[in-house]
């Protein structure tokens, strides 16, 4: 079941089911209709797929469930999920962050705000993937460029994915005593994660620190710019996925009674 979710999550992104459907007008040209409909449901996919208000309006729904906290309070340790970081290879001179990488800047701030003395990285290689290094390694090289000791940091190296960041880490944290933990990820994914981890980890506390936010509170914009948003651009065709692959994967997880 693990590889119908995996393989349905690969081909609901917008991209796959546009090819689909224009692969399967292709195929369908003797029969007009249904070649004419194949055509207009991909040109709909990337209508409303890569529409920044459909976007936006998905992330926000997300992003908006766990606001950061204010002040943050102090905890026995701070958790940062696996993602944003790529391993030190060929041309690149050290590992490198993307947008995701977020997560490990925030972790990093959070520590030398005094907000918890010791930091845990948790992240393998991601199911299915090839890496010279492990994502909590990855982090744990990061972190020390940023000024982390490296004696402050703990890597859980076995998780390719959320759940098995929860599972894998429960006895390690009650091995180390840690009962109050500031859960650093990104803020699409923290609905998800904070759930999992507080089902299979009972007895610990899990405080919600987002980072890495889409959709801001920004300066308001004229209408023109507003509209122009309507417009399909590749950015917002990723936000859509990003937002679907969460939202889906809270209902899969429930469905397995993983939150």
């Amino acid at each position: 079941m693990d590889l119908i979710y995996r393989v349905g999550l690969m081909l609901w992104n917008p991209a796959s089911v546009g090819i689909i459907l224009l692969a399967m007008a292709a195929l369908l040209r003797k029969r007009k209709r249904a070649a004419r409909a194949c055509l207009w449901g991909a040109a709909a996919v990337l209508m409303i797929c890569g529409n920044g208000w459909v976007a936006r309006g998905l992330a926000r729904g997300l992003e908006r469930r766990y606001p950061p906290p204010d002040p943050v309070p102090h905890a026995d340790a701070i958790l940062i999920l696996a993602g944003g970081i790529h391993s030190r290879v060929p041309p690149r001179p050290t590992v490198e962050v993307d947008q995701a990488g977020d997560r490990v800047l925030y972790g990093a701030y959070l520590y030398r705000q005094g907000a918890a003395p010791r930091i845990i990285c948790t992240g393998g290689v991601a199911t299915g993937a090839v890496s010279m290094s492990t994502g909590a390694a990855d982090m744990a090289e990061f972190l020390e460029m940023l000024g982390v000791p490296r004696e402050a940091v703990i890597t859980e190296d076995r998780s390719a994915n959320t759940r098995q960041h929860a599972r894998n880490l429960d006895s390690l944290l009650r091995k180390e005593g840690f009962r109050r933990i500031l859960l650093v990820t990104s803020a699409m994914h923290m609905p998800r994660s904070l759930g999992v981890f507080r089902r299979q980890c009972p007895g610990i506390e899990f405080i919600p620190a987002p980072t890495d936010f889409r959709v801001t509170r920004g300066i308001p914009v004229p209408l023109y710019r507003r509209l122009i948003e309507l417009i399909p651009t590749p950015g917002n065709m990723e936000t859509f996925t990003d937002a679907m692959h969460e939202y889906v994967g809270m209902a899969y997880y429930r469905l397995r009674g993983w939150i």
